[in-house]
């Protein structure tokens, strides 16, 4: 791989052309320097284009640390067996038998032991509630039968608290 020593006064155009041009993109410091590392080589080159991208103002004022907005569900951990569960359904399923649809999900965060309940519609949350007691906490996804106001005066009714996932974010479930 050939690669073109760049002297000292050239260096400056070199900069503009690999990351403020069109071509370069603004791509931010490491980006900027592969791209000029694949052509160019001077000492000193990524404290160069490390200066070059943090002097340049409408780069970094554009670019910011993500903010994290609300509670990450993510992080809560169970002191006890059933204090949070995760719950969900998989729906529709092909008809059984005794007229099933319906598979209702529960895990338990601190032991990891699940439990199913099939019924021919979703409306079978009691079953763990009868076995297991009232958990501190319910995480759940953002299917709508979690969201609705049957469901939260349920678990208001229980004394537990609901938790919803992120969206689009399955492991977040349990």
């Amino acid at each position: 791989m050939l690669r073109l020593v760049v002297p000292s006064t050239m260096i400056q155009e070199v900069l503009q052309n690999c990351h403020d041009s069109l071509e370069g993109g603004h791509q931010g410091i490491a980006r900027t320097f592969y791209r000029v590392k694949l052509d160019y080589y001077w000492i000193g080159l990524y404290a160069d284009v490390a200066r070059h991208v943090r002097s340049r103002p409408d780069c970094s004022s554009s670019k910011s640390r993500p903010t994290i907005c609300g509670y990450s569900p993510g992080n809560i951990l169970a002191e006890r067996p059933f204090q949070v569960v995760s719950m969900d359904f998989v729906i529709p399923l092909p008809k059984s038998r005794r007229g099933n649809t319906a598979l209702l999900l529960f895990q338990c965060a601190f032991t990891g032991h699940d439990c199913s309940e099939s019924s021919p519609s979703c409306r079978r949350e009691e079953c763990v509630y009868r076995r297991f007691g009232a958990p501190s906490l319910i995480r759940h996804d953002r299917d709508p039968r979690f969201m609705s106001e049957v469901f939260q005066s349920f678990t208001e009714m229980m004394q537990s608290r609901s938790r919803a996932t992120l969206s689009y974010r399955p492991q977040a479930n349990g």
